[in-house]
C-alpha cells in the first residue's frame, strides 16, 4: 500500500522482525523489518484518504533496488548489515520485506496483544534499527498494554498453526483423490430445500445459539468475553461427551481427564440441539447436517487444490521429511511458551533464551504426536497461571487513549 504522505520523513521506528527478532534466524533467513509512522494532520484528518500502513515486498519487486523510502530507512539498513544474524541474510539478499504502521494502529493493536504488534513494542535493543522519541515514549510505557488477554491471543495464534499441521499432515498421509459428489453426502443431485429456504433456517439456528453464548450486547470487557466464550465451549463439550445428565455433566465438567467433543463435532451438535429448538423434524434437521458436511467437504478440497498448486517448495521439503511442517511446529511451541511467560511473569520475551530448543524442532527433533503433546501441556500450564497471573484482565483503555494523544503531540 502506498502512502498520501512521506513515509521515511514521517518514520518513528524501524525494527528487524521475525526470526532475527527471536534469535533463530540462520544463514539466508529472510529478513523482515517492521516498523512504525506518524502519519501527519493532514493525513489522518483527511475524509479522501485514509492510512493505516505502508507494505513493499521485494518479491514482488524483483527490478527495484529497496522500497521507495528515504534517509532513515537508508541509516536503518547501515544498521540492518551490522547485525551479526541479517546482515548476512542481506548479503544473499540485499532487499528485505517491508511494512510501516501508523502509529495509531500499533496501540490498537497493541491494546488487544497482538502478537506480531507485540514484536515490534518488546523487542530487544539489538534489532532495533530507527527509532525517535516518540517511539521510545512508547516503549517506555508499554507494561500498560499487558494484560491477560494474551491467553487468548497467543493461544488463537498458535492453534491456527497447529491447525495448519494438521490440515497438511491430513493431506500428505492421505491426500483427496477426487472432488466430493453430494450421492456420497446421501443428497439428492438437486437440494429439496432451496438455498433461500436453507439460510433462513441456518439464521434461526444461529440466532438460538447466539442466545447460549456470549455476545457484544453483554456489556463486559472484551477479555472476559472471551474468557466466558471459551468455558462456555469447554462446558457444551463436557456435557455431550458426558451424555448431557445433570449429574454427569457436573463430574465431566470437573474431571481434567475428561475427553473433550471435538469442535467439528461440537459444533455440528449445538446445531442440531439448537434446530429442535426451532422446531425442524430430524429429516430436515439431517438434511441440513449432511449439506454442511457436503459444502464443509467442498471447501477441503478447494484448499487441497490451491495448496497444491501454491505449495511453498522450502515447507513441501520439511514436511515431506518429517510428516508436518516443522517451521509451523517451531512457531507453535514458540507462541505457546511466551504466553506462559507473559501470564506468570508479566514480561515479553522476544528474543528467545529456547532458540537452540526451537530451532531443534524446526529441524524434526519432535516426532509430530511428541509435539502435539508438548502443545497441550503448554496449554494446560496456561490454564494454571492464568489464575496467579500478575497481569490485570484488561488494559486501561483511558490511559491507552491519553498515551496516543501524548504521542501524537510529541510528533
Amino acid at each position: 500500500m502506498t502512502a498520501p504522505f512521506d513515509v521515511d520523513a514521517h518514520l518513528a521506528f524501524l525494527g528487524l522482525a521475525g526470526s532475527h527478532a527471536y534469535g533463530t534466524a540462520r544463514a539466508g533467513s529472510d529478513v523482515d523489518l517492521r516498523g512504525c509512522c506518524v502519519a501527519p494532520l493532514p493525513a489522518r484528518l483527511s475524509f479522501r484518504t485514509h492510512f493505516e500502513q505502508f507494505s513493499w515486498l521485494g518479491h514482488e519487486h524483483p527490478e527495484a533496488a529497496g522500497p521507495p523510502l528515504g534517509p532513515n530507512y537508508a541509516a536503518a539498513m547501515e544498521r540492518a548489515r551490522a547485525h551479526p544474524s541479517a546482515g548476512p541474510s542481506l548479503e544473499h539478499d540485499p532487499v528485505p520485506d517491508v511494512v510501516i504502521f501508523d502509529l495509531a494502529k500499533v496501540v490498537h493493536l497493541c491494546a488487544q496483544s497482538n502478537p506480531n504488534m507485540f514484536e515490534l513494542l518488546f523487542m530487544d535493543d539489538r534489532e532495533v534499527l530507527f527509532a525517535t522519541p516518540v517511539f521510545e515514549a512508547l516503549r517506555g510505557r508499554r507494561e500498560l498494554f499487558l494484560s491477560q488477554r494474551v491467553r487468548h491471543t497467543y493461544s488463537g495464534y498458535a492453534q491456527g498453526q497447529l491447525k495448519r499441521i494438521q490440515r497438511h499432515r491430513e493431506w500428505l498421509l492421505h491426500p483427496p483423490k477426487a472432488a466430493p459428489t453430494r450421492a456420497e453426502f446421501d443428497l439428492p443431485e438437486t437440494s429439496t430445500l432451496s438455498a433461500d429456504d436453507r439460510n433462513r433456517i441456518e439464521e434461526a439456528i444461529a440466532k438460538i445459539i447466539r442466545g447460549w453464548t456470549v455476545d457484544e450486547a453483554i456489556e463486559l470487557p472484551s477479555a472476559e468475553r472471551d474468557v466466558l466464550r471459551e468455558r462456555l465451549r469447554e462446558f457444551w463439550s463436557a456435557a455431550l461427551a458426558a451424555g448431557a445428565t445433570l449429574d454427569s455433566v457436573v463430574a465431566a465438567s470437573r474431571s481434567p481427564g475428561a475427553d473433550p467433543v471435538d469442535d467439528d463435532s461440537l459444533d455440528e451438535e449445538v446445531a442440531r440441539i439448537a434446530g429442535a429448538r426451532v422446531g425442524l423434524g430430524a429429516d430436515v434437521l439431517h438434511l441440513l447436517r449432511q449439506e454442511r458436511r457436503y459444502q464443509g467437504a467442498r471447501k477441503h478440497w478447494q484448499q487441497f487444490q490451491r495448496w497444491q498448486k501454491e505449495r511453498n517448495p522450502k515447507r513441501a521439503a520439511l514436511e515431506a521429511a518429517h510428516g508436518y511442517d516443522t517451521k509451523h511446529g517451531m512457531h507453535l511451541i514458540r507462541l505457546l511458551r511466551m504466553a506462559v511467560e507473559i501470564l506468570r511473569d508479566g514480561r515479553v520475551r522476544i528474543h528467545r533464551d529456547d532458540a537452540e530448543e526451537l530451532l531443534a524442532i524446526r529441524d524434526g527433533k519432535l516426532p509430530y504426536e511428541a509435539l502435539v503433546g508438548e502443545a497441550k501441556g503448554l496449554e494446560r500450564v496456561m490454564r494454571e497461571v492464568v489464575i496467579a497471573s500478575p497481569l490485570p484482565v484488561q488494559v486501561d483503555e483511558g490511559k491507552l487513549d491519553d498515551l496516543l494523544f501524548e504521542l501524537l503531540t510529541m510528533a
